[in-house]
């Protein structure tokens, strides 16, 4: 009768070293996936944030190219010519900048109408409404990324 028990106590022995290791496998595991997840989290977190000061600093140099004092007889006026000149110097500062780093391709799409738009209002051959028209474009485009952005962030991608 001894016998049957000592063996019972035997495999007994044998299983709580494995299952001991098959926990603390099991543990290591789930901290390293969840580190994973909190990584990515915090990569996407950042991404997001300098995609935000990135988009604002295009917003500035939009807003500052739009309130360039004008004359809608003449477009542009000679001696608005300097302050828009350096305005538009910014936004291709911020287009070939901080830029290429975060936007997507419908905010490349945009920016490089806006430039167009500014270049053509610069010259005369479009008014200043074209112009505003493509400004609040380009922002509503940066915006729609930012919403996307955090819409994939949302759902884990």
């Amino acid at each position: 009768m001894e016998e049957p028990i000592k063996k019972g106590i035997d495999v007994s022995k044998a299983i709580t070293p494995l299952l001991t290791v098959l926990g603390i496998s099991v543990g290591a595991w789930q901290f390293t996936s969840q580190m994973s997840h909190e990584s990515k989290m915090e990569f996407s977190r950042s991404m997001y944030n300098k995609k935000l000061q990135a988009y604002e600093q295009v917003g500035k140099a939009v807003g500052d190219l739009l309130i360039v004092p004008h004359d809608e007889q003449l477009w542009i006026s000679a001696g608005d010519t300097l302050a828009f000149d350096s305005c538009l110097e910014a936004f291709r500062t911020c287009y070939w900048g901080v830029l290429p780093l975060v936007e997507d391709k419908a905010v490349e799409a945009a920016m490089i109408q806006f430039k167009d738009m500014a270049r053509f209002y610069r010259r005369g051959e479009n008014d200043y409404q074209d112009l505003a028209r493509e400004g609040m474009t380009l922002m509503n485009t940066c915006n729609r990324s930012l919403e996307e952005h955090w819409q994939k962030k949302a759902k884990g991608e």
